[in-house]
C-alpha cells in the first residue's frame, strides 16, 4: 500500500487576544524597575500616564507604535478588540499620545496616499511654469517627492482635510524606553511576538539582569548618538545643518562604549557632509574625533585642501600610536607613497606579487568553490570559513565569560552579545580571566574537548559567536590541532581586546594538507584586496599562520566537468515543495562520460497538474527513495563539476533547500543555460527549453521528465562550450 508523509506540525500557537499590549507592559515593568536610576520627569511621566489610559486606549497606542511609520489614516484602524476606536483616539489625544497631523509629517502624511490620489492631488493645484511630471509613468516614490517640493503643506491641509489622519506623539520618550530595554534603537516590539511564537528564541543565560547604563548622563548620550547615527542613514531627511552646529557640543562621556557611539556618530555625520562635497564643514567635524576612521578621513581632507605638514603631522601621531591595526596600515601606507614618494601601497603590491591561477570561468559565481575544487585536485582539503570558524572559535572559547559568568553583561533575554566588545570594556573587565583561558589553549587535546562540551551543553541557544553546525565544530577543532603554537591565543587576544574592529577580512579559505594548515585569500578578476583583509593576514602571519593570496583568471578550460541537472518536483516553491524526479548528466571535454537519475519519493501527495505535466504519479514515487537516502551519492556525482541546469536559480535552490532540510550544505559553481545563450546565440524569438531544441534540432520526446531534459541541455551546454572555446582568448591555455 502506498503510503505518504504528510507534514507533521505541533498544534499551531495562538497570541492571546491583547499579546502586544502584554508585550509593551513587560518592556515598560521591566524599564521602569530596572533602569530608574536613567530615567527623567518626562520619561517617568509618559508611563504613570500611560498606565492610567482605558486598556482600549493603551492597546490603540500599541497598535500604533507596532506599525510603520508615525502618520496614521483614521479609517484604516481597525481592531475587532478595541470596542470605540474613536473614543480611544480621543482619549490618546486628550492624554497627548496622538496629536494631528503637522507640516513636519508632510512627507510621511503623503505616503499615506494611494497613487491615484497623488494623481489627482497634482493635478489639482497649478504648478509653476515649465514644471511638469510624467504621471501616468510616476513611481509613487517620485509623486511624493514632486508634490512635497512643488504643492505647500497649507495647500494640502486645506484641501484633503488632515483631520482624517493622526500622528503618534512623544515618540522621544518611547524611544528611549525601548532603547533602554534593547540597547538600539526600536520602534516596536516585533521580537516579543515572534518569542512566544517560537520563531525567535531568547536565551537562558541570566535570570536577573542588570541595567545596560549606570548613569543618566551615559544614557542619554548613548541614545543621542544612536539616534544621529540612524538619521545620518538617510542624509535626504535629516537636518544636516542641525547636526553640524551641535555636533562640537556632543557630550563626551567617561564611558568607552558610548564613546565609540559618538566616534561613529561624528564620523556618518562627516562623510556625509563629504558626499555632498562640503569638504571644509566635513574637516571640522572629523577633527572632533581621534578615533579610526575619522582620523583617516581628517588626513586625506587635509592634503586635499594642500595643508600637507598637518597632515604629516597627524600621520606620525597614528603611526607612533594607532588605534589599531587598521589605523596604522593606513597611516604607514599613505606616509610612504606621499611623502617618501613610495610608488604603489602595499595592498598594490601584495597582490602584483601573489601567485596566480587559471580557472574555467564558469566559477566566476562563486570563485571560491572554484578555487576549492583547485586545491583539492592538488590533493588539499579546503574549506571557505572566511570570519565565520573564527567567530566560532571566540565564542566557544570565551563562552563562560560571555554569557554565563556572573558579571557577563547580558542585559535581556534578546541579547545575543555582550556590551561591551567594541570599546574593550569587556576585555578589561575579565583580562584575568582571559589569559588564564588563552594559556590553556596549549593543551590542545584538553581544549578540542572542552570546545565540544561547551557546543554539547549550549546547542541551539542563541548568540552571535556560534553557528550549532558539527561540520564547523569539526573544522575548528581541526584548526586547533594543527595551529601553530601559540597562535591562536595571538588571534583571539586581538579578537577579544577589540571585537568590532578585528572580527571581519580574515581570509576565505582554510587549507588542511600535509597535516598542516594555511590560509587563503581568493581574489578574482577586479576584485580589491581591502585593508582590514591586509591587517588580518599580516595579524595571522605575525601569529605563525601560513598565509598567501591567490589570483584568479577566468578562463575556458575543455577538463572542466560538468552535471547537467534537470529536476521535477511537486510545485514552483522550494520552501513548501518537495523534488519528485532528478536526471543528471556529467561532461568533460564536451562529451558526455555518465548519467545517474532517480524518481524521488516527495513525501506528500503530487498535484494533479503537476502529474498532467510531467506524467509523474503518487503511484510511481511511492516505492522511490526518498531525497535523504539518495544525498550522498547525488552530491558525489556532482563532486568537483559546475551544475548546470536550464533556469539554474530553480534546479539548484532546490536542491540546496532539500540539502538544507537535512541540515548539510551543497554549494557548487553553477551555469545557467537560459543566460548563456542569451549571450552566445543572441536574438532568437524564445529562450525557454522547447523552443531552443526546435531552434537547434535537439530530441525531447521525454519533455518534463528529468533525464529527458537534462540531456537536451546537455546538447545546450556542448554549443555554448564550442562557442566559448571559439572566443577564447589566443592567451588562454583552451
Amino acid at each position: 500500500m502506498s503510503q505518504y508523509w504528510r507534514l507533521s506540525r505541533n498544534p499551531p500557537i495562538t497570541l492571546k487576544t491583547r499579546y502586544y499590549l502584554d508585550h509593551f507592559e513587560e518592556m515598560l515593568d521591566f524599564v521602569i524597575s530596572g533602569y530608574d536610576h536613567v530615567l527623567d520627569g518626562p520619561h517617568r511621566k509618559f508611563a504613570e500616564e500611560f498606565r492610567s489610559l482605558s486598556q482600549d486606549a493603551r492597546c490603540l497606542y500599541v497598535r500604533l507604535t507596532n506599525r510603520k511609520g508615525t502618520v496614521f489614516s483614521r479609517k484604516q484602524l481597525r481592531y475587532d478588540e478595541i470596542n470605540d476606536i474613536s473614543l480611544a483616539a480621543n482619549e490618546l489625544e486628550t492624554h497627548r499620545f496622538i496629536r494631528p497631523v503637522e507640516e513636519d509629517d508632510y512627507l510621511d502624511l503623503l505616503g499615506l496616499l494611494t497613487r491615484p490620489d497623488l494623481i489627482a492631488l497634482i493635478r489639482s493645484h497649478e504648478l509653476p511654469g515649465g514644471v511638469a511630471l510624467p504621471l501616468a509613468s510616476a513611481r509613487k516614490g517620485d509623486l511624493v517627492r514632486f508634490a512635497t517640493q512643488h504643492i505647500p503643506f497649507s495647500a494640502v491641509s486645506t484641501d484633503t482635510n488632515v483631520d482624517k489622519f493622526l500622528a503618534q506623539a512623544r515618540t522621544d520618550e518611547l524611544g528611549y524606553l525601548l532603547f533602554l530595554y534593547f540597547g538600539k534603537l526600536r520602534s516596536g516590539l516585533t521580537e516579543f511576538a515572534l518569542r512566544d511564537l517560537g520563531v525567535m528564541k531568547t536565551h537562558r543565560f541570566k535570570q536577573e539582569f542588570k541595567p545596560r547604563f549606570t548613569s543618566r548622563e551615559t544614557a542619554l548620550a548613548a541614545y543621542l548618538f544612536r539616534q544621529r547615527i540612524a538619521q545620518l542613514s538617510d542624509p535626504v531627511s535629516a537636518d544636516i545643518d542641525q547636526f553640524y552646529e551641535e555636533a562640537p557640543g556632543w557630550p563626551i562621556i567617561d564611558d568607552p562604549d558610548t564613546e565609540v557611539l559618538r566616534g561613529r556618530a561624528i564620523h556618518r555625520l562627516g562623510s556625509t557632509l563629504e558626499r555632498i562635497d562640503d569638504s571644509a564643514r566635513a574637516l571640522a567635524i572629523h577633527q572632533l574625533s581621534d578615533q579610526f576612521p575619522s582620523t583617516e578621513r581628517t588626513v586625506r581632507l587635509l592634503m586635499k585642501q594642500g595643508d600637507r605638514d598637518e597632515a604629516a603631522s597627524l600621520l606620525t601621531r597614528m603611526i607612533d600610536n594607532p588605534s589599531c591595526d587598521h589605523e596604522l596600515l593606513f597611516a604607514e601606507d599613505f606616509y610612504e607613497r606621499k611623502f617618501e614618494k613610495k610608488r604603489v601601497g602595499r595592498l598594490t603590491s601584495l597582490l602584483r606579487e601573489s601567485p596566480l591561477v587559471r580557472l574555467d570561468e564558469s566559477g566566476r559565481d562563486y570563485p571560491e568553490a572554484a578555487a576549492i575544487l583547485h586545491l583539492q585536485g592538488q590533493g588539499a582539503d579546503a574549506y571557505h570559513t572566511e570570519n565565520v570558524i573564527w567567530g566560532q572559535l571566540f565564542g566557544l572559547v570565551f563562552w563562560d565569560l560571555l554569557f554565563t559568568g556572573e558579571d557577563a553583561a547580558i542585559h535581556t533575554g534578546f541579547d545575543r552579545s555582550p556590551q561591551g566588545l567594541s570599546s574593550g570594556s569587556f576585555f578589561r573587565k575579565n583580562k584575568e580571566a582571559i589569559q588564564q583561558r588563552l594559556a590553556q589553549l596549549s593543551d590542545r587535546e584538553a581544549t578540542t574537548q572542552e570546545l565540544r562540551d561547551i557546543w554539547r551543553i549550549n546547542e541551539g541557544a542563541p548568540n552571535h559567536f556560534v553557528h550549532w553546525s558539527p561540520e564547523l565544530l569539526d573544522l575548528t577543532c581541526r584548526l586547533v590541532e594543527l595551529a601553530p603554537e601559540g597562535a591562536l591565543s595571538q588571534i583571539l587576544l586581538d579578537l577579544v581586546a577589540n571585537w568590532q574592529a578585528h572580527r571581519n577580512g580574515f581570509p576565505d579559505l582554510m587549507v588542511i594538507q600535509d597535516n598542516a594548515i594555511r590560509f587563503i585569500e581568493i581574489k578574482a578578476e577586479g576584485d580589491q584586496l581591502r585593508r582590514n583583509q591586509l591587517a588580518q593576514l599580516e595579524r595571522l602571519r605575525r601569529a605563525g599562520f601560513e598565509v598567501e593570496v591567490l589570483k584568479i583568471q577566468w578562463i575556458v578550460d575543455p577538463e572542466q566537468d560538468y552535471v547537467v541537472v534537470d529536476i521535477e518536483t511537486t510545485g514552483g516553491n522550494s520552501h513548501w515543495n518537495r523534488i519528485t524526479e532528478i536526471g543528471a548528466v556529467k561532461v568533460r571535454d564536451n562529451q558526455v562520460i555518465d548519467e545517474w537519475s532517480s524518481l524521488i519519493n516527495p513525501l506528500r501527495r503530487i498535484p494533479g497538474m503537476i502529474t498532467q505535466l510531467t506524467g509523474i504519479t503518487d503511484e510511481m514515487v511511492a516505492d522511490a527513495p526518498t531525497f535523504d537516502t539518495i544525498a550522498d551519492e547525488f552530491r558525489e556525482f556532482v563532486k568537483g563539476a559546475v551544475f548546470v541546469a536550464h533556469r539554474a536559480k530553480f534546479d539548484y535552490g532546490f536542491i540546496r533547500t532539500e540539502y538544507e532540510r537535512l541540515d548539510q550544505d551543497f554549494r557548487c559553481p553553477t551555469l545557467c543555460t537560459v543566460v548563456e545563450m542569451r549571450r552566445h546565440f543572441p536574438g532568437l524569438a524564445s529562450y525557454g527549453l522547447a523552443n531552443l531544441c526546435r531552434e537547434f534540432d535537439i530530441n525531447l520526446e521525454g519533455h518534463h521528465r528529468a533525464l529527458c531534459d537534462a540531456q537536451a541541455t546537455t546538447h545546450l551546454l556542448q554549443k555554448i562550450n564550442e562557442k566559448r572555446l571559439a572566443n577564447a582568448e589566443p592567451s588562454d591555455p583552451a
